[in-house]
């Protein structure tokens, strides 16, 4: 049997680009087995293993260093590298002696790489540059969109229907994929929920959460910030506010996206995906404990139980911060501001007077909706990808 090794390294890759590769895989060659790699990475949840083999087309999971133990498969084998350090696709393929393709905007290991697998016409033009021959390299647009369904495809009333929220307005707060992110955040967010439930009673919260999140850290990011949960073995509901609540989405969480009428997340991959659905979008990045950010390369390896390390980092991370332009997907795929966002030491005060504005004046939201034009939204990337993994293979 022939077998596709997916390397993927933190909740975004594999939600976003693992996904629809394995799911193009079964749809296109229901004989070849994928194996789905999970990489080290300062981004990772701890929890990609367990989410990786519930997804479509995954046939088997394993951490990097259990499939270098493990070897080769039978039959024929190839590597796609969706995301992580590129060393490790590198390991891999001399491990298993088997052809190493990688999904990248950069010419990078130019002697290594079997295949290029290219998100857009910019990244062509540098691979161009660098002198990558045609061959070895596929334009194959924005995986991460495969991820989403087409606009316009999923079902909001049905979830409004489902969950008793007919001719509600609501806003998504997404409090993150790693536990840093939505061990503190969902406090965070619950307090804007508060605010807004005092200002603007006719709006409704809900929080969709990732698959990797873990229910003791969700729980105590709850009560932490003094609010109260309900449910039984999984949190279904906060109570937030003169008897009203906000209810946590824990699947169809496009569907409920789209039923939004506004969207506030962290930096990441749902911020395109948000944008790919037509919903405006607030981007909120608290400082407020940037020791903790995850950093790459040598920075990412400093000690978090020092005192002095940890506010070298801080220092570090607040440097990093003011050398970039944008931080959202949106903004930085096209150099401008699609989207708004913040990045600071925020209280929820703060963050709520932004979402004021855009709640209180439906034209802003409107020019969010407009600025995605902007954005190439074409889907397909999965298949293409796939189909040369098989060209490839049985070349």
């Amino acid at each position: 049997m022939e077998t596709l090794f997916i390397l993927t390294n933190s909740p975004g890759e594999l939600s976003g680009w693992l996904a629809p590769a394995a799911a193009a895989a079964a749809a296109k060659a229901p004989g070849l087995c994928v194996s789905a790699v999970t990489l080290p990475c300062p981004y990772a949840s701890g929890r990609e293993l367990e989410s990786a083999l519930r997804l479509r087309g995954v046939s088997s999971a394993s951490t990097f260093g259990e499939a270098m133990r493990r070897g080769a498969a039978r039959g024929g084998n190839i590597i796609l590298q969706l995301g992580g350090d590129p060393m490790y696709g590198w390991a891999l393929s001399r491990r298993l002696r088997a052809p190493w393709t990688i999904y990248t905007a950069r010419p990078r290991w130019r002697g290594s790489v079997a295949h290029y697998f290219i998100p857009d016409e910019g990244a062509r033009r540098r691979f161009e540059k660098a002198g990558v021959e045609e061959a070895r390299r596929t334009v194959t647009g924005d995986l991460m969109l495969d991820s989403v369904p087409e606009r316009g495809a999923c079902r909001p009333e049905d979830f409004l229907r489902s969950r008793g929220l007919e001719g509600e307005k609501l806003i998504c707060f997404m409090a993150g994929s790693r536990p840093f992110e939505y061990g503190q955040t969902i406090g965070f967010f619950s307090e804007c929920a508060r605010a807004l439930y005092e200002r603007y009673p006719s709006w409704r919260a809900i929080f969709p959460l990732a698959p990797t999140v873990d229910e003791k850290i969700l729980r105590e990011g709850i009560e932490s910030a003094g609010f109260k949960w309900r449910g039984g073995g999984f949190a279904e509901e906060i109570e937030i506010f003169g008897g009203r609540s906000a209810l946590l989405v824990r699947e169809n969480h496009f569907d409920a996206i789209a039923a939004s009428s506004l969207a506030v997340a962290l930096p990441g991959t749902n911020n395109l995906q948000i944008a790919s659905l037509g919903v405006p979008l607030f981007v909120a990045a608290p400082l407020n404990r940037a020791e903790e950010i995850p950093l790459d390369g040598i920075a990412g390896a400093i000690p978090a139980d020092n005192k002095a390390m940890r506010a070298l980092k801080k220092k570090l991370v607040f440097y990093y911060n003011g050398r970039e332009k944008f931080v959202s997907l949106p903004n930085r795929i096209c150099g401008r501001a699609l989207v708004a966002e913040r990045r600071e030491l925020m209280t929820p005060e703060s963050a709520f007077r932004c979402l004021s504005e855009l709640i209180e004046e439906p034209a802003k939201r409107e020019k969010i909706r407009e600025n995605y034009s902007a954005l190439s939204l074409k889907r397909g990337a999965a298949e293409r990808i796939v189909a040369k993994i098989l060209e490839l293979l049985r070349a």
